[in-house]
């Protein structure tokens, strides 16, 4: 089945309420970090009192562990988001994100939190929109993508494999994410300046629900 033919199952009115959603609470996060309510601002970047803030956080109850297990938690939450805020380019998020040294703060939930912050530089890589890639980088071949997504899905390796393996694919997503917004052109009404990657993530979410 082709890419077009795929998006066209999609149901384009509830991909726009979910990226209003989210966009909604990308505002909410800017008036945080602006009033620096590091405590607030950090419980909603890693999903606790909201689980659309950072679905790679709550699918998998990242967030309680992010706070707890790591020292200062809150205020290297906020010193890692500022950098994110300012980026220009998205290729550095694996980077700072490995700096940062955060348990559990890798590069699904970390990635996510760079694209609330700053959705029009920065995307989102995780196990949804890595399949929307793949999906992509097959032509819409929905049994290869499923095939190829077992290889982000290895739970026996160790951490420096697995940040390589997702900081590769990181680089990679750039230009499926720009694909998928262009092709969703054609079937939604969604305004030119919200085509942003928060939006390439909502319809990433909503690729990955119909196929499974």
């Amino acid at each position: 089945m082709s890419i077009q033919a795929i998006m066209n199952k999609l149901n384009w009115e509830e991909i726009s309420y979910h990226y209003y959603q989210r966009y909604g609470l990308h505002k909410d996060l800017v008036s945080l970090f602006k009033l620096e309510d590091i405590a607030n601002f950090s419980e909603l970047l890693v999903a606790i009192n909201n689980e659309h803030a950072n679905y790679s956080a709550s699918d998998h109850s990242l967030g309680p562990q992010i706070l707890k297990e790591n020292i200062h938690s809150r205020k290297r939450l906020y010193n890692i988001s500022e950098k994110f805020i300012q980026l220009q380019s998205p290729h550095t998020v694996p980077k700072l994100i490995r700096e940062a040294g955060l348990k559990y703060f890798q590069i699904g939930v970390g990635s996510e939190a760079s694209c609330m912050l700053n959705p029009s530089v920065c995307w989102v890589t995780n196990t949804k929109t890595v399949w929307a890639h793949l999906l992509f980088k097959y032509a819409g071949n929905v049994s290869l993508a499923n095939e190829a997504l077992k290889l982000y899905r290895n739970s026996d390796e160790n951490s420096d494999m697995a940040y390589n393996k997702w900081r590769a694919i990181h680089q990679e997503m750039g230009e499926s994410s720009n694909e998928l917004i262009e092709c969703s052109k054609k079937n939604s009404n969604m305004d030119i300046e919200n085509m942003n990657y928060l939006w390439a993530d909502a319809i990433s979410n909503a690729l990955y629900e119909l196929n499974q």
